[in-house]
């Protein structure tokens, strides 16, 4: 059994964002204008602490946020495939239809 696998930024952007209750709607929102509106938004969740318009300020959305950053590792948001993070929001969506 291989132990020493760590997920690719795309992986674990792609695994907490559609999922996570407080930010999921409005990166689908995003991810329905385009990948570049969702790397904005994410970004913005990420770097700058901002929901939108609404600064992070709740101890637990910055420590989640802070984890998310800590399992991307050193390529970051910079190493995120946008459109595999955009297809994983999307796509159940239109698989429900």
């Amino acid at each position: 059994m291989r132990t020493d696998y760590h997920p690719t930024p795309t992986e674990v952007v792609a695994s907490w964002i559609p999922h996570d209750a407080r930010w999921h709607e409005a990166a689908r929102a995003a991810a329905a204008v385009g990948s570049d509106e969702l790397r904005r938004y994410v970004t913005g969740l990420v770097h700058e602490q901002r929901d939108g318009d609404r600064e992070l300020g709740d101890e637990y959305d910055l420590r989640s946020i802070g984890a998310v950053v800590e399992d991307m590792g050193v390529g970051g948001l910079a190493a995120v495939e946008w459109n595999k993070v955009r297809d994983a929001l999307l796509l159940p969506l239109t698989k429900r239809i």
